[in-house]
């Protein structure tokens, strides 16, 4: 498979090529990690990592996995991570992957529902869908809403435990596993209403 396909918004490919090194490291790392602890990866297994960046969830997968990560800043081109925008669908067969992970991209994703539908159609039967996203009741998020803070960081949707429940099912999903990722600055978050971002854990129904 080549590592670059012509993404579908040049505006978006823009905004993220722009800010690729926008990180932190720690955070990443406490995301990564409650990813793991809900999914249980088997080895051996196909797995699919959109929004990878340069693919550091590699780093806490078994190491015989067969792995694609999917990004759309061409800064991240390798040959196993594809330069592609999910606007335009996901460019794999049905029943590829065995996981799909989303660490913080559905916020970003301004097709949820038919994404959310590319996923399931991607995933072999029982698959999991892996996605976090920022926690809306969180301190920061609330402050900044009081404030009338600007989003900069290319958010488009707030996902509630409900909404993101909803989107799921009306996609063929169940819901089967939740809970916080971190709590700054940064460690593991004792409950998931201090969490600064929240992980779900979907099975292919």
């Amino acid at each position: 498979m080549a590592n670059r396909v012509a993404p579908a918004s040049p505006e978006l490919t823009k905004f993220y090529s722009e800010r690729h090194d926008w990180r932190n490291a720690g955070e990443e790392r406490m995301r990564f990690r409650k990813h793991m602890q809900l999914a249980q990866v088997r080895p051996g297994s196909a797995v699919l990592d959109i929004g990878s960046r340069n693919g550091d969830l590699r780093k806490y997968l078994p190491r015989d996995v067969k792995y694609q990560g999917l990004d759309i800043a061409p800064e991240f081109a390798a040959p196993d991570i594809l330069i592609h925008d999910i606007t335009s669908g996901l460019p794999f067969p049905d029943a590829s992957f065995d996981y799909v992970f989303m660490v913080e991209v559905l916020e970003h994703t301004p097709t949820a529902y038919s994404t959310a539908g590319e996923i399931y159609r991607v995933l072999k039967p029982g698959g999991v869908w892996m996605v976090s996203v920022p926690n809306p009741y969180h301190v920061k998020e609330i402050i900044w809403n009081l404030f009338r803070v600007p989003d900069r960081q290319g958010h488009i949707y707030s996902w509630t435990r409900q909404t993101i429940s909803r989107l799921g099912e009306m996609n063929g999903f169940r819901l089967v596993a939740w809970g916080g990722t971190y709590f700054y600055p940064p460690i593991p978050a004792p409950w998931w209403m201090l969490a600064r971002s929240v992980a779900y854990k979907f099975v292919k129904a």
